[in-house]
This record gives C-alpha cells, structure tokens and sequence, in this order.
C-alpha cells in the first residue's frame, strides 16, 4: 500500500534547488551579492552569515531526508532526525537573528533610519511564520496530514528569502516578487486539492486554509505594512535592544 505524500521528498529537494538559485547570483541594483557566487571571497564575509547559511541547508538536508526515511520504513532515523532538527532550527533563529542585526547596523551607515527599518519587514515575518509553521508541524506530528501540511509551509516560509532574490534575477523588480508571491499561494494551493482529491481531507477543516491566511497577513506587511508607523514603532523597539 503507497504511502499519502511518499514522492513529497522531491518537492522539497526542488525547492532546495531553487534557494541555493536564489543565493548564487549577484542581483544588480540591490544589496543581494550572490552568496554562492561569492566563494572567493568568502574570507571577507562576516561569519555569522557562513553559519547562517549552514544552518539553513542542514535544514533543508534534513527536511528532504525524511520522507525519503518513511518510504524506506525507517522510521527510527526519521524520528531521530526530527529531534535533531530542533538544534538545527536553533541555530538557525540565531544566526537569522544576527543576520539581520548585521544588516541594520551596515545599512543604517548609508541609508535613512526608517527606510532600514522597513526593510526589516520581510526577514522578520519570513522569520516569523518558519518558527510558528515549524513548531506547529512539531505538535501536530502524529497527525500525518497536518504535519506535512505546515512542514510545507514551513519549507516556503525559509525558502522565501532565497526565491525572492531568484525572482528578482530572472523577472526583475516587483513582478519578480509578485511571481514568487504566485508560486507560494499556488503551491499551496495544490497541496490543498492534492489532499482533497487524493486523499478525501475535507477541504475547510484543512490546515492549508489558515496557512494561506497567515501568508497573506504576511505578505500585507512587507508589501503595505513595513511603511507605517506601527512597524516603524516596532521595529524602532525590536533594534533598541540588539
């Protein structure tokens, strides 16, 4: 008997794909200088975007593993490895949190306060919505279609940062971003037929519903809530005490 999402492993390493993209090219006119494409320079980066790196794709190593390990009917590795990811998401948080004060602190230099501060939006709610989408899928785990189901948002949560600059590489300017906005909602959007049609889950009960809520609350911040005053206050109070 096939298991419910067996093949979901190859989303996942596609989406991998697609981050690593994202990270490798220099995208002109903005401050994304191409990690990967900066190996030869890597000496001069600070290092707590190394360990930042590092800890996201050891996140990402992790996430593809496992439903390859629940295929073979490992079972064992693949709880082991969900407890090892805890370390991993750790890190990650850390570091994402240094990032960002490492980019306040550059930026501040060269450009006005509250234009860094808007900034700020995007790394934030990214931010945001993997921990909560990640802890979710760690309460829900005995329940196979809701734990999949925010491990899927919790993967585009973390990857939306790497498709936002692959976005704006390859289409440019807003409708770069608006394409990868797209690619988000329809991918979920597919997980959510994907469990109704195949599956038989009852579409309004289903966990993609409130995902795509809480994206879209998301994405109304960067877009229109960055430049207001209530995130300017907040993120004036979120850097006073980095």
């Amino acid at each position: 008997m096939k298991r419910p999402y067996q093949n979901i492993g190859f989303f996942f390493l596609l989406l991998f794909v697609l981050v690593l993209a994202g990270f490798t090219p220099r995208v002109p006119g903005t401050p994304f200088f191409g990690y990967f494409g900066s190996a030869s320079t890597f000496g001069k980066i600070p290092s707590v975007i190394h360990w930042h790196a590092l800890a996201a794709m050891a996140w990402f190593a992790l996430l593809s593993t496992q439903p390859f390990l629940v295929r073979a009917n490992r079972l064992d590795l693949h709880r082991l490895l969900g407890k090892a990811s805890i370390i991993v998401v750790a890190l990650f948080c850390f570091t994402g949190v240094q990032v960002m004060k490492h980019f306040y602190a550059q930026s501040i230099v060269e450009s006005p306060r509250d234009e860094v501060l808007s900034l700020l939006a995007q790394s934030f709610t990214a931010l945001s919505l993997f921990v909560l989408f990640y802890t979710l899928a760690l309460w829900k785990r005995r329940n196979l279609h809701q734990h999949v189901a925010f491990m899927v948002a919790a993967s585009l949560a973390v990857a939306t940062p790497g498709l936002a600059r692959l976005g704006l590489y390859v289409v440019g300017g807003l409708p770069g971003i608006l394409t990868v906005v797209a690619f988000i909602y329809a991918t979920l959007a597919g997980f959510l037929l994907y469990a109704k049609v195949r599956l038989h889950q009852p579409m309004l009960k289903s966990p993609y519903l409130p995902i795509m809520v809480l994206f879209f609350m998301a994405h109304a911040v960067d877009f229109v809530g960055s430049g207001t005053k209530a995130w300017l206050w907040v993120a004036d109070r979120m850097v006073s005490v980095w």
